[in-house]
């Protein structure tokens, strides 16, 4: 049987399809036409290294396919079914040396020996080290985090802008504001924020217009300028943005072993929604002082800006860049805000 390249949303598995396909047609699972193909017993090699890190587990609460969509959120294309993954993955699978019946047909979980203990360790050490930096001292540390350790992760997790790319700011304010005023603010007022300390300004852009409205939490009615940043050079970025949807393949290109990767995506997950987490009037300003800290170590290892979630806009990213030289406000737009849609639950 074939598959094809609108079957994954992996870029990898994508390029190495139409670098070794057996032609052009009609495909099997996701039903595309005309479209690059690849047999499906092409691609068990490459999913061996996956499939040996799960095991049958009587506990566990997905079989194969269905973990295999939840947890690497970036491996299958979201248009592809459950049921049309679970014949994708045993068309791979049913030649590989690891198959087995149990493997694809009974609930199965993690290898034992892969476990989230280290994730555990470095969430307490981080939170220890958080309520210290709060609560206790403020310079001089008895309980600091592995700073050497946690570059080694960053690092990995870097990613480059490019010039002419372009981000938004945006401005609430009853006239429009000139272009010259849309940029960070003067240090003697910028506030603390989840990236920056206060006196320290910091340029919060964001990945889209409607990104950046939402940003500025906008009543009815009111007025915002919206400026359009332009990258002037090379963008050099710590991305903690979308951890959970890397696909097992994008982990190795980063350089992550797949049970490393496993181990630490928790401390990862709780890095990145302490960055997105949106900030309440009634939040003290010391609540950011620990993602302050991870933001001033990046900035010292010669990152220009950390990339994160929108707390407030699903599916949109913000960049905190630590100076504004990179950027220049290309234009700008003036617009009134004409309907809001709240959502709420009890609590």
């Amino acid at each position: 049987m074939n598959c094809c390249v609108n079957c994954f949303s992996d870029t990898y598995l994508q390029d190495y399809i139409l670098k070794n396909k057996v032609g052009v047609g009609n495909c099997d699972f996701c039903l595309s036409t005309f479209v690059s193909l690849i047999n499906c017993e092409t691609l068990t090699e490459l999913f061996d290294e996956i499939l040996e890190l799960y095991a049958p587990n009587s506990s566990g609460e997905m079989l194969l396919h269905e973990h295999l969509k939840h947890y690497w959120e970036g491996l299958f294309s979201p248009d592809l079914n459950l049921t049309s993954i679970k014949h994708l993955v045993y068309a791979i699978g049913r030649t590989s040396i690891l198959y087995s019946t149990e493997l694809f047909e009974q609930p199965v979980d993690f290898q034992t020996h892969i476990t989230d203990e280290s994730a555990a360790t470095l969430a307490l050490q981080w939170e220890t080290f958080a309520n210290e930096l709060k609560e206790k001292n403020r310079f001089f540390l008895n309980k600091t985090i592995d700073l050497e350790f946690i570059e080694g992760i960053l690092e990995r997790l870097a990613k480059t802008y490019y010039p002419e790319t372009i981000f938004y700011r945006s401005r609430i304010g009853n006239t429009r504001f000139p272009i010259n005023e849309l940029g960070r603010p003067p240090k003697e007022y910028a506030t603390s924020g989840r990236a920056n300390p206060q006196g320290i300004p910091y340029l919060y852009l964001s990945d889209s217009i409607e990104t950046t409205i939402y940003e500025t939490r906008s009543s009815l009615y009111d007025c915002l300028t919206v400026g359009s940043f332009q990258l002037n050079r090379p963008l050099q970025v710590i991305s903690l943005h979308k951890i959970e949807e890397l696909s097992p393949f994008e982990v190795k290109e980063k350089g992550f072993e797949l049970e490393e990767f496993i181990n630490i995506r928790p401390y990862l997950l709780k890095l990145q929604a302490e960055l997105s987490k949106p900030i309440r009037k009634q939040d003290s300003l010391l609540d950011y002082l620990p993602t302050q800290y991870l933001c001033e170590f990046i900035k010292l290892k010669g990152f220009d800006a950390i990339e994160y979630k929108s707390a407030m806009h699903i599916g949109g990213y913000n960049l905190a860049v630590f100076t504004d030289e990179s950027f220049v406000c290309v234009d700008s737009t003036f617009i009134t805000i004409k309907n809001l849609n709240y959502e709420f639950e009890d609590r």
